[in-house]
C-alpha cells in the first residue's frame, strides 16, 4: 500500500462526523491507486484542538510507520505563538516537545510555565490514581463502542440549516492576537512549517490551506468569520503563499473552496457533504505527489 498520513486539527479529525464521513474516509472510499497499482491508504492522525506544534508532535512520532506522502492541513487559528503549547497533548509531552524546540530551534519558550511537570508525588502509582482510573474506564467502554458502533455522540440534523450554532453575524472588532499590520513571516510560527518539512526528509509533504466560512452577515466587510478579520487572514495567505514559494513546498490553498451552507458550529468544521467535496478536490494532488508529479 502507499500509506499517506492527515494531520490537522478537529476538522481532519471530523467533528460532528461519522466516522465514514471524514475526509480520511471519503478519499479512502475513492479506492486511489498509484501508478504502479498500489492501493493508497489514507491515516487520519487529525486531532481536536489548533495548534501547528501539536500536528509537529503527531507527525514526529507517525513517522516511524513509514508514511509515503505527509498532508498537513492547517488554518491560521494554527500559527499564532500564543497557540503553540495550549493544547494538553504538547503540555503532556514536554520532553518531546523540548526535542523538537532544540533540534529544530523552534521559538518556543522550552521551560514553558504550560507544559506539565509532575512532582516526586505524581509520578508514583498514587499520584497517578485519577489517570490510571481513567485509562482503565476506558479500556472498558471500548466493549460497548465496540458492540454499539458508536464511540461519540453526533447531533444529527436532516437541514444543514439547523447548524444552529455557528456564529453569522459579527462584531466590527477586527484585533487578532496583538497582531498588527503588515504582517511579518516573524509574527506566526512558520517555523514549525518548516521544521515538519525538514523532519519528514525525504517523504513528501503536502500543505494544505484547509477551507472556512466565510460570512455574509453583519460586519462581514469587515470578518469573514469570527475567527479572522479579512486583513489579517487576506495577509496570511500572502505570507504563506510567499514561504511556500520560497521553500519549494507544495501548497494547495482551498479557503474558499466550500459554500457557507458546508460548515456546522464553527467556521472549519463541516457537514458529510463538505467533507465529501473536500475529499474530490484534493484527490488529484495526492495522486501527483504519490506519483512524483
Amino acid at each position: 500500500e502507499i500509506r499517506v498520513i492527515l494531520l490537522g486539527d478537529s476538522s481532519v479529525w471530523g467533528y460532528w462526523l461519522e466516522n465514514e464521513h471524514t475526509l480520511a474516509a471519503y478519499l479512502n472510499a475513492a479506492q486511489l491507486t498509484s501508478a504502479e497499482g498500489k492501493r493508497v491508504v489514507v491515516y487520519n492522525l487529525g486531532y481536536p484542538t489548533i495548534s501547528l506544534t501539536k500536528d509537529l508532535l503527531i507527525l514526529d512520532y507517525a513517522l516511524r510507520y513509514q508514511p509515503d506522502l505527509v498532508v498537513w492541513l492547517f488554518t491560521l487559528e494554527s500559527f499564532p505563538y500564543d497557540k503553540q503549547l495550549f493544547t494538553p497533548l504538547v503540555q503532556h509531552n514536554p520532553e518531546r516537545t523540548r526535542a523538537l524546540i532544540a533540534d529544530y530551534d523552534l521559538q518556543l519558550a522550552p521551560r514553558s510555565p504550560d507544559f506539565v511537570e509532575p512532582d516526586w508525588w505524581g509520578r508514583t502509582i498514587i499520584g497517578q490514581r485519577r489517570a490510571l482510573a481513567d485509562m482503565l474506564r476506558l479500556q472498558l467502554y471500548g466493549f460497548l463502542w465496540a458492540a454499539t458502533g458508536i464511540d461519540q455522540d453526533i447531533p444529527f440534523y436532516a437541514d444543514p440549516e439547523d447548524y444552529k450554532t455557528l456564529q453569522k453575524d459579527f462584531t466590527a472588532d477586527e484585533s487578532y492576537h496583538d497582531l498588527s499590520s503588515p504582517l511579518q513571516i516573524e509574527d506566526l510560527a512558520f517555523d514549525v512549517l518548516t521544521a515538519g518539512a525538514a523532519r519528514v526528509g525525504d517523504v513528501p509533504i503536502l500543505f494544505v490551506n484547509e477551507p472556512m466560512y466565510i460570512g455574509q452577515g453583519e460586519n462581514n466587510q469587515l470578518r469573514y468569520n469570527f475567527f479572522y478579520p479579512r486583513w489579517v487572514y487576506d495577509e496570511y495567505r500572502a505570507l504563506m503563499a510567499q514561504f511556500c514559494a520560497q521553500n519549494d513546498l507544495p501548497y494547495l490553498d482551498l479557503w474558499d473552496a466550500l459554500p457557507p451552507e458546508e460548515f456546522t458550529n464553527t467556521p472549519i468544521h463541516l457537514t458529510p457533504q463538505g467533507s465529501e467535496m473536500l475529499a474530490k478536490m484534493m484527490q488529484d494532488a495526492l495522486l501527483a505527489m504519490i506519483n512524483g508529479q
